[in-house]
C-alpha cells in the first residue's frame, strides 16, 4: 500500500474519529490534472458526516499535515485535497517495493486459498480451429494467468464438443467416400473438406440427415465401428490443436469432452426431478422459470428421451462444484451463448443456492470479417493456423526488407508475429466486437503487439550494454526528472492494474496498462542519458530500467505475449 495514502489516512481518521481510514483510503483518486499533484482526496464526500462544505474541509485538513515531511506541498483546489509527494522518498519508497518484491508478495496473497475454474477455448472436434476460435482461448489463458499471479488455484478446462449428431454425419460420410487410412493420413483439413460436402450432397439429398442420426446413436449405444471413427477424430484433432496451443503458449489442467459428462445424466436429471424444478411439457422434459427471469424454458431432455447440450452443460457444472470445490467458475465465450448460460446458472442456482454467485459468464463480442459471416457448414472458416503463419511470413518479410540481424530470424518472427495477433485482440475490450483486418493487425506502427514487444528490447539491449552497482548505492534524487518521474509513477500502478484486471475480467486493462509503460519509457529514453552519464546518474537510471523491465516483462506474460530480446 502506498505510503503516502496511508499516513494521509491514519492523520485524517486520528483527527477526525467520524471518519474511518478505510473510508479515507477508498476516496484517494489520481487529480484531474498531473499538474495539481499526485493524489487528491474529493472532499464532498464527507460533507455530510461533518457538517461542513467540502472547502472549509480541504481547509481544516491541510493544517493537520504542517512540517509532515512526506509531501512537498498541499493545496486545496475547490473542495479536492491534492497532495504533492516528496519526490525523493517517494521514489526510493516506489523501487524498494519492487527491489524487494513486496509488491509481487502482497499480490501472489489477494487469492490466497481460494479456487478458480475457467473454461475456455473449448473447440468442436473434428472440425479444425478457426479464428473465431481465438478470442476464448487467447482471453480464457490470460484470465488464467492474472487469476494465478494473485496466488488463485488456477484450474483450466478445455471442454471439447465430441458429442451430437455432428458425427454421425461425418461416419456416414466417411464410411462412404473414404478410408481410416485416408483421414489418419490426411488429417483434420480432410475431416472438414467431409463435413463441407455432406452439406452440399444433403441438399440435394435430405435422407442423408437420417442416415447421419442411425450412425450418431449407433455412438450412443458402443457401436464398435461407431466408436471406432468418434476415437480416431478425437485423436486427429486433439494432434493438430495441441501444435496451435504450444504456439500460443496456452495449456490446460483438464481436457474434457461433452461426453465426459454422459455418465452423470441420469443423475442429474434425477437431482433435478427431485427438487421439482421439471416439468414435461409436449412431451419433454423442461425447467421453466419464473416470469421474472424472462427465460424460455431449458429443454434438458426431447420427447424421444434424447439430452441436450445444456443437459451435459448443467451436469458439468454440478461435477466441477463437487470436485473441484471453487470459489468461482468462469466460462468464456461469445456473447451469442448469453441465453445459454443464464438458462443454465438459473437451474443450478434454484438447485443449490449456495453456488450463487459463483459461476460467471464471460462474454466477448463477435469476429467480423469483411465478406461475411464464417460457417463450417459451407467450408468458409479461416483457419487459425493460416492466421499465425501468414503473420509470422508477413514479418519474415519486414525482418529481410529492413535487413535485421537476429540469431534465429524464423523463431523471432514466429514471437513477433503470434504476439501482433494477441495484442490485437486482448488489447481492446473483451466485449466489443472486431473486424478482423490483416493490414491492422499486422501493422508495426502504433499502439500495437510488435511495438510493445521492442520496447522490451529496447530495455534489454540497455541493460546487456550496462551494468548497475550495488542498489544500495542508488541516488534517487538522480530520477526526480519529469521523465523519470511519470515513468516511476506509473510503475507503481501495477497491483491496482492487475487487480483492476481480475475484477473486471478484462485482460485489456493490462494491455493499456503496457501503452502507458511503454509510452513512459521511450519518453523516458529519449531525454535521459544512460550510456554516457555519469556513473552515480547512469547506476540509479539502469536501477529503474531492471526495475521496469521485470515489472513489464510479467504483464506480457499476464497477456501470453512472447519476449523477444533481438528484434
Amino acid at each position: 500500500m502506498n505510503i503516502f495514502k496511508l499516513q494521509a489516512a491514519k492523520i485524517l481518521s486520528t483527527n477526525y474519529p467520524d471518519l474511518s481510514q478505510n473510508l479515507i483510503l477508498d476516496s484517494f483518486e489520481l487529480p484531474k490534472n498531473s499538474e495539481f499533484g499526485d493524489m487528491a482526496l474529493p472532499c464532498f464526500k464527507f460533507a455530510k458526516a461533518l457538517r461542513k462544505s467540502p472547502i472549509q474541509i480541504a481547509d481544516d485538513f491541510i493544517s493537520l499535515f504542517h512540517g509532515n515531511e512526506l509531501y512537498e506541498s498541499i493545496t486545496n483546489i475547490k473542495g479536492y485535497l491534492n497532495f504533492k509527494f516528496s519526490k525523493t522518498i517517494y521514489i526510493k519508497s516506489v523501487l524498494d517495493n519492487y527491489t524487494n518484491e513486496n509488491i509481487f508478495a502482497e499480490l501472489s496473497l489477494f487469492g490466497k486459498n481460494k479456487t478458480m475454474v475457467i473454461d475456455y477455448s473449448h473447440p468442436n472436434v473434428a472440425k479444425n480451429m478457426g479464428i473465431h476460435n481465438l478470442r476464448s482461448t487467447i482471453i480464457g489463458q490470460s484470465l488464467y494467468n492474472i487469476f494465478e499471479s494473485l496466488g488463485y488455484k488456477a484450474i483450466g478446462v478445455n471442454h471439447l464438443g465430441d458429442w451430437g449428431t455432428q458425427f454421425g454425419k461425418l461416419m456416414w460420410a466417411l464410411e462412404k467416400w473414404s478410408s481410416i487410412e485416408e483421414v489418419e493420413e490426411k488429417g483434420i483439413l480432410f475431416l472438414n473438406e467431409n463435413y463441407v460436402r455432406f452439406h452440399k450432397e444433403a441438399e440435394k439429398n435430405p435422407s442423408m440427415e437420417d442416415e447421419a442420426r442411425k450412425w450418431f446413436k449407433k455412438l450412443e449405444d458402443n457401436d464398435l465401428d461407431a466408436v471406432k471413427w468418434w476415437k480416431l477424430f478425437i485423436k486427429i484433432s486433439m494432434e493438430s490443436y495441441k501444435k496451435i496451443y504450444k504456439r500460443l503458449d496456452v495449456s490446460f489442467d483438464f481436457v474434457t469432452g461433452e461426453s465426459f459428462y454422459i455418465q452423470f445424466l441420469a443423475e442429474t436429471i434425477a437431482k433435478l426431478e427431485t427438487a421439482n424444478l421439471t416439468e414435461i411439457s409436449e412431451g419433454a422434459l423442461v425447467v421453466k422459470f419464473d416470469e421474472s427471469d424472462n427465460m424460455p424454458p431449458c429443454l434438458l431432455k426431447k420427447s424421444d428421451g434424447a439430452t441436450l447440450y445444456g443437459t451435459r452443460d448443467v451436469a458439468a457444472v454440478m461435477y466441477r462444484l463437487k470436485v473441484f470445490n471453487p470459489d468461482v467458475i468462469l466460462y468464456i465465450t461469445d456473447i451469442a451463448q448469453q441465453l445459454h448460460f443464464n438458462q443454465v446458472f438459473n437451474i443450478i442456482e434454484k438447485y443449490n443456492p449456495s453456488s450463487k454467485g459463483k459461476l460467471e459468464h464471460i462474454i466477448f463480442g463477435r469476429l467480423s470479417f469483411p465478406d461475411g459471416q464464417m460457417s463450417t457448414r459451407k467450408g468458409n472458416i479461416i483457419p487459425l493456423n493460416e492466421v499465425l503463419d501468414k503473420a509470422r511470413d508477413k514479418v519474415l518479410e519486414i525482418l529481410d526488407e529492413r535487413e535485421v540481424e537476429v540469431p534465429d530470424k524464423y523463431e523471432t518472427a514466429e514471437k513477433i508475429g503470434i504476439g501482433a495477433v494477441i495484442f490485437n485482440d486482448l488489447s481492446r475490450g473483451r466485449i466489443k466486437n472486431i473486424e478482423f483486418d490483416w493490414d491492422q493487425i499486422l501493422s508495426f506502427e502504433g499502439e500495437t503487439g510488435p511495438h510493445i514487444q521492442y520496447s522490451y528490447v529496447r530495455m534489454h539491449n540497455i541493460l546487456e550494454r550496462v551494468k548497475c552497482s550495488d542498489t544500495s548505492e542508488i541516488d534517487f534524487s538522480a530520477l526526480t526528472d519529469e521523465y523519470s518521474y511519470e515513468l516511476i509513477k506509473t510503475l507503481e500502478q501495477f497491483s491496482k492494474k492487475v487487480i483492476q484486471a481480475h475484477d473486471d475480467r478484462e485482460p485489456s486493462v493490462i494491455a493499456h496498462y503496457l501503452i502507458e509503460l511503454a509510452k513512459n519509457f521511450n519518453r523516458f529514453y529519449r531525454n535521459n542519458r544512460i550510456i554516457d552519464a555519469p556513473k552515480d546518474v547512469q547506476d540509479s537510471r539502469i536501477h529503474l530500467v531492471k526495475i521496469l523491465i521485470s515489472v513489464y516483462g510479467k504483464c506480457m506474460n499476464l497477456l501470453g505475449l512472447p519476449i523477444v530480446e533481438k528484434m
